[in-house]
């Protein structure tokens, strides 16, 4: 229901995150310690517009767009006198809030809950969240901050509803009996003991672990060894390589979990006679599983995480540690196995080094058993090969951040044919990012070589750090597409996918060897078409780093339709040969229309046919991914004597499953971008920044020849752009005389110069 600035250059793509700075405490409720004391029901009056950022923002973890960044953030603290169920809404604050809810104390927090944009549809993407279990009484902190650093008036109201008595304080599990009443969940807690109060009255016993088990969604783990001896998830067979293994299902009891089955790819929920194997993932990467060819009946795959220990994993919690589960196989692709046997499955996950999981094959329905084959495919540990040399930085220093250092771009040099090495790190929503210099003294085939042990990227950027070149992904080696590069100075960014997960000391995690090789080279004329089209080039870009976007509140979260603009006063004299507008769609293609306007009032645009007035338009769908769409006109548009604001809009149709928008964060502008989506309630064109958004502006270039291009309308008298009342005003005020009235040129102002102004009538550029 946003502008989702996601994946970028600046934001996430290459520049590493930093925590925002301790702030002195300057208001009320400005720092954890001095939190303002909240009070169910309404709590109005409070504004985050003169607060300031507080240490360690955020992750956004589970709350989806979360995105607090340097977010001016107030603290409050409701006093739970019981165990019980806590409600906010945010939803009459006023601006884009983004809220997280800690237990504890202010020294040692504990993150609960969290929300971004859970208010109905039409209001401004406040936060709302029901059901926070409050497990015990205290403090209970509520940190309100903004999407995208955004801020304003704060106003929430505080729902909180006590446990049942026997539920305080109650520490035995819901899904294990014990002989003290209540259970340690105090939602699950109440709403069994209303059902049977004895079991806060008396003892929790079978009979409330059965409820719990009905009405609270708790899985008790049992299981009665069947045939095969890993029908237990406690007797998981252990894999320690990659191969094929051979299985039975014949005999076999079901002890795990149901799993939704949106979430298997299936359509069933079920997940029956089940067998299991335990492996440790030997390296950060992809754990690779399939019976695709090799199942004699229709088997489901569920992948489980164990976490670093086998020995204290919890089987109660295999419903909650699901890493992920496929029926069927991606796209339908285990349909059929071999020549006649259906709905085989195949299952790739990402897993790290050093941690335990448990995989699970079952069948779709009860009672469907036989045999097959499981191939395991497991990361491997990537050899790193010897280097020439290395860069200085130590694991945890900043000594060559690139592009991202404050001043400066410190690197470290690479040459043609070098292998370096270098560590980088991740952790705590912090990430390492190591930049190399390269110059090529003439036109060359360039890859990119990385040998790393952690899910990883290098990124190949102009020396001016102004666009992204080329892009490798994690490998053992990973090489990026050969790419032509002309002469000049380059920029390979080396950093870790993860912002966290991988702190200094994690061994061979932290290391890689990077290389860049290329050949000589013949670079075909660039295919930007906007490069040759006139000497002169006008951008709305301070930073021309990009990020993609969408305003996203369709169904599922896909994009509607929505039309951007940006304004560009000022272009008074010359052609305008093409414009190029930045995009990113991470879905299917979408239908665009880029359209170049003369706003006839200037502020806001209205819209095309009322203050916007037409002048040249291009209709295109763009490719899938990010870059510029350009649109060439085929006969430059002379703007010569115009006074008005030239507008650039582009029009988006809706995409089922993608975005569609590309934008900066440029620091400083003064030309505003402007959305329009009337799918999400903005019904105008509306600057971004009004509705939480700061500086961040859509990315929009004009390319032509601004040195004058002659007058291709010579009855606009008064250069508007327009031939109407005004200029025969203008026209009349020089009857009988000579000059620019005289339009054809006999030397007087007379009625054949009328004649001629009258047949230009109308809009004319």
């Amino acid at each position: 229901m946003k502008i989702c600035f996601g994946t970028s250059l600046v934001a996430a793509g290459i520049l590493a995150a930093s925590g925002a700075s301790t702030a002195l405490g300057q208001v009320a409720g400005d720092e954890c310690t001095n939190a303002i004391t909240a009070l169910e029901g309404p709590n109005a009056g409070y504004s985050t517009a003169t607060a300031t950022p507080s240490a360690n923002p955020p992750a956004d973890e589970t709350c989806g767009f979360l995105d607090w960044g340097a977010s001016k953030d107030l603290w409050f603290v409701y006093n739970a006198t019981a165990a019980g169920l806590m409600d906010l809404d945010f939803c009459a604050s006023g601006y884009d809030t983004s809220i997280v809810i800690y237990t504890g104390s202010c020294a040692a927090l504990t993150r609960i809950a969290c929300d971004d944009d859970s208010c109905a549809a039409g209001t401004d993407f406040q936060s709302f969240k029901t059901g926070i279990s409050i497990t015990a009484p205290g403090p209970v902190f509520i940190r309100v901050g903004g999407w995208n650093a955004a801020s304003g008036t704060v106003s929430f109201n505080l729902t909180f509803s006590p446990a049942s008595a026997g539920c305080d304080g109650a520490t035995g599990g819901c899904g294990t009996a014990h002989g003290a009443p209540g259970c340690n969940d105090p939602v699950c807690c109440t709403n069994v003991c209303n059902a049977n109060p004895l079991c806060c009255d008396i003892g929790w016993d079978a009979s409330c672990v059965q409820t719990a088990v009905a009405v609270c969604g708790i899985f008790v783990y049992t299981c009665n060894q069947g045939t095969p001896a890993n029908d237990c998830a406690t007797n998981a067979t252990v894999v320690n390589a990659s191969g094929n293994y051979n299985f039975s299902t014949v005999g076999a009891n079901t002890d795990g979990p149901n799993h939704p089955g949106a979430t298997c790819n299936s359509g069933s929920d079920l997940f029956a006679e089940d067998v299991w194997w335990r492996v440790q993932a030997p390296a950060n990467g992809i754990l690779q599983l399939s019976t695709c060819g090799a199942s004699s009946y229709d088997n489901k795959l569920a992948v489980y995480n164990m976490g670093s220990n086998p020995a204290t994993y919890d089987f109660n919690t295999l419903n909650t540690t699901l890493v992920a589960c496929n029926d069927d196989g991606a796209s339908g692709a285990c349909y059929i196995t071999g020549s006649t046997t259906p709905y085989a499955s195949a299952l790739n996950v990402t897993v790290n080094q050093g941690t335990w999981y448990l995989i699970r094959n079952g069948s779709f329905a009860a009672g469907d058993e036989g045999s097959g084959t499981l191939t395991i495919t497991l990361p491997e540990v990537c050899q790193l090969p010897s280097a020439s040399g290395g860069e200085s930085e130590a694991c945890g220093s900043d000594t060559n951040g690139g592009c991202n250092a404050t001043t400066g771009t410190p690197t470290t040099p690479i040459t043609l044919g070098q292998k370096l090495s270098g560590t980088f790190w991740a952790d705590a929503d912090n990430r390492d990012t190591d930049w190399y210099s390269i110059s090529l003294a003439s036109a060359t085939n360039v890859n990119v070589n990385l040998w790393a042990n952690v899910l990883s990227t290098a990124f190949i950027v102009t020396g001016d750090c102004s666009a992204l070149v080329s892009q490798t992904s994690f490998g053992c080696p990973s090489t990026n597409a050969t790419i032509c590069l002309p002469a000049g100075d380059y920029f390979i960014a080396v950093l870790t996918d993860a912002f966290t997960g991988t702190p200094c000391g994690s061994g061979v995690a932290n290391n890689y060897v990077v290389e860049v090789t290329g050949t000589p080279a013949t670079c075909p004329a660039s295919t930007d078409v906007c490069d040759d089209a006139g000497p002169n080039t006008t951008t709305q870009s301070n930073d021309p780093t990009l990020t993609i976007g969408g305003v996203a509140c369709g169904a599922g979260g896909v994009t509607t339709p929505n039309t951007y603009a940006r304004s560009f006063p000022g272009l008074s004299s010359g052609e305008i040969r093409c414009v190029e507008v930045g995009y990113s769609n991470s879905g299917s293609p979408v239908a665009v229309s880029v359209i170049l306007c003369r706003d006839t009032d200037g502020g806001a645009p209205g819209s095309i046919g009322t203050d916007l007035v037409e002048l040249a338009r291009r209709d295109f769908v763009p490719f899938t991914g990010f870059g510029f769409v350009t649109a060439k006109f085929d006969e430059p548009v002379c703007i010569d004597g115009n006074t008005s604001p030239l507008v650039v809009v582009m029009d988006i149709a809706d995409s089922n499953d993608g975005f569609a928008t590309y934008a900066a964060n440029e620091l400083g502008a003064t030309a505003p971008t402007y959305i329009l989506a009337t799918g999400c309630g903005i019904a105008t064109f509306t600057d971004v920044a009004s509705i939480g958004f700061g500086n961040l502006q859509w990315v929009v270039n004009i390319n032509g020849d601004y040195s004058g291009c002659g007058s291709n309308c010579p009855t606009d008298l008064n250069g508007d752009g327009v031939t109407n009342a005004a200029d025969l005003a203008v026209l009349l005020g020089g009857w009988n005389g000579a000059g620019a009235t005289d339009l054809n040129g006999d030397g007087t102002t007379n009625a054949a110069d009328l004649a001629v102004l009258l047949g230009g009538w109308g809009n004319c550029l």
